[in-house]
Parts: C-alpha cells; structure tokens; sequence
C-alpha cells in the first residue's frame, strides 16, 4: 500500500487532544501505531474497552490511514497486517459495531471517527488505492449504524481524503481539532457536540480542498448531540469570572487575562493555572503582584511585591523564586540583599547576579 506521510502524527494529536483533561476528558485512551494496530490488536483493544462500558458510556474510535471498500462495497480499515489480496485480514466498520456491541452486551454508544478513504481511487496525497486488478468497483453501501452510533467521517463515499503538507497532516483531521480546540462552539456554552465539530469541520474542508483543486466533503452518520469535547476557551473564561466573582481579581484584571485566553503564546503562568498546575490561590498572589505580562498589578498593593512582580513578568526570576521572595515580604523577613533591592540600595542587575550565583540566603540559584 502506498505510504502515508501524517497518519501516525494524526494519531498522537488527536489522543493528546481527547485526554486533554480541558477538552476531551476521555477517562482512558488507547494508542496503536505503525505495526502496533495489527486487526488482532485493534480487536483485542476494543473488546477490552467496550467490556468496561456503562449504559451511559461512550467509546470514541479514532483511525487515520488507508480505507477500502470490500467486494461487497462495505467500508472497510485497512489494519498494519492487512494483504491487499485477503479480505479476511481487513476491518470493517460493521464488524467495529458488531464487536463493542457484543462486548459491551449492548451498553453505551460507539462514535467513529474516520481518516481514510473508500473510494478505491489510488491518488499520490490521498489516503486511498486502488486493488491490483479489480476494475469495476461495487457501489459504496450507505453506513447501517446501530441505535445512538455515530459515524464521522472525513469524505464521502466517492471522494479521497487527503494528506497535506501545509497543514501538516490529514485535511480533515487538521480542522476537526481546531474544532475540537474550541473553534467550534457557535453558540458559546462551553460544549463541542459532535454535530458543531462537523459542521465546522466540514466547512473548512470543503474550501481549504477547492482551493487546491480537489473536493473533499466529509460526512456525519447518527446523532449529532454528544458532547465530544468542552470548549477550553470558554472554560478558562469562566473560571477567571470565577476569580472576579470573588473578588479576587478586578474587571481590568480580568479583561486583560480574557485577552490572553485567545493566544498562541500565553504567558507560561497562565498556562499553569489553566492546567491546574497553579492553584487559585498561587495564581492571584502573581495578578496582583504585577507578575501577568499586560495585566495591571492590584492596586493599592505593596510596591515591593510589585517590584517582585515585575521580575517574573519580564522572566528574570523563576516562579520558585518568586515564591520565596514574596514570602519574605509577606512575613518581613526578607534578607539584607534582597531589603537593599526593595529598597534600591542595590541594583537590579548585582541583585540577579548574586541571585542566579546563589549568594542570596534562602532564595535558590
């Protein structure tokens, strides 16, 4: 089969972005790569999953590589092991359904998410081929999908799914994560459903697909009310409305952290504090010290943990030494080098360099 330049790649970051405890909070997550997803593997590791499934339980199957239709015009995955000349080496999606509904004695929901195609067309780029020898492809069937089982797909029946380099991966998984960062949520409750994810998917695809003169329009078979993922720009929001609700934080403060929630290149305190590495606490100590580039420090607020603050803002001293600086403030018990600083007996500069030599008592190097 031919190659795939992204489909590992794929993997990873849609794992990485379905256990992201901010968007997909999946409780576990299974990855088979390369000669790992072997059709006995992949059976053995859904089995295993759908085992453990509630009656409320959903289980999220996420492939990207080759798709083929069978003889029957069934589509069908393309597992590590599988002979192009033996069908029985190949995984359909009926099977997939037949498999966790057995397992799981009928409990939960099973969501495919598909990267490949099935259209049997063999084109450089594309996550399809066509089988040596065969020329009159069967009609494609229509997915039979069981109960609450949902099907999204990344093109329809007839279309390739492509790979780009631009993009750096499939087409259709490069948008369905910018979905799933947020992107997608229309109406700002904080949720991505499943069916936001695809319309908004889909709509990238179409057009990022016509603009390089192909056509690739994906495809959603089932429900489309499950939550596949919260949206984190609107949770981190309202956890820092939180802040503001208690009093913690002012409007000013506020507006200017919301401006980050956006960005790229967050300030790495932030970060910590959205990914729970900050305590609420620990983070509004650093607002009100001024530490929070573009955040105005508290005022009135002690001038010498301002001082501090502004340290840390422009990355001068590490969070760890911010705390002990600030604790010696805070209790009065700051040592003769850092008092001759706060005081501007001593420089910024000969303060950071005995700093970072360790030749301050109590602050580490």
């Amino acid at each position: 089969m031919p190659p795939l330049s992204y489909a590992e790649s794929d993997a990873r970051k849609m794992a990485q972005a379905l256990r992201d405890p901010h968007k997909g909070q999946l409780s576990k997550v299974r990855v088979l790569l390369d000669t790992e997803a072997s059709k006995t593997a992949i059976e053995a590791e859904l089995r295993d999953l759908a085992r453990r499934m509630g009656v409320s339980d959903t289980l999220i199957v996420y492939y990207s590589g080759h798709g083929m239709p069978s003889r029957l015009g069934q589509a069908t995955l393309m597992p590590s092991d599988a002979k192009i000349n033996d069908e029985e080496t190949w995984l359909p999606l009926d099977s997939i359904q037949d498999l966790a509904r057995k397992a799981s004695q009928g409990k939960g929901r099973l969501i495919l998410i598909v990267d490949a195609c099935f259209s049997g067309q063999s084109l450089p780029g594309s996550r399809s081929f066509s089988m040596p020898g065969r020329k009159d492809l069967p009609k494609p069937q229509k997915p039979d999908l069981s109960g609450a089982n949902v099907l999204l797909a990344s093109s329809a029946d007839t279309q390739p799914s492509w790979e780009d380099a631009e993009l750096g991966g499939g087409i259709f998984t490069a948008y369905l994560l910018e979905a799933i960062s947020g992107k997608a949520d229309v109406n700002g409750d904080g949720y991505v459903t499943i069916g936001e994810a695809y319309r908004y998917a889909a709509l990238q695809v179409e057009g990022f697909s016509q603009r390089k003169g192909t056509l690739q329009t994906p495809r959603l078979y089932g429900p489309d009310d499950y939550t596949l993922a919260l949206n984190p720009i609107a949770v981190a929001r309202s956890r820092l409305a939180g802040l503001k609700l208690a009093g913690h934080i002012n409007g000013a403060q506020f507006d200017a952290l919301a401006e980050w929630i956006e960005s790229k290149r967050q300030p790495d305190d932030l970060k910590q504090y959205l990914a729970g590495t900050l305590t609420g606490g620990q983070f509004v100590s650093l607002v009100r010290a001024g530490a929070i580039p573009g955040v105005p420090a508290q005022a009135p607020s002690d001038i010498r943990l301002q001082k501090i603050g502004l340290l840390r803002r422009d990355g001068k001293i590490r969070l760890d030494q911010f705390w002990v600086l600030s604790r010696m403030i805070q209790t009065g018990r700051a040592v003769p080098d850092v008092s001759d600083f706060l005081a501007g007996r001593l420089s910024e500069i000969k303060f950071l360099q005995r700093l970072r030599a360790g030749a301050i008592q109590g602050v580490p190097r």
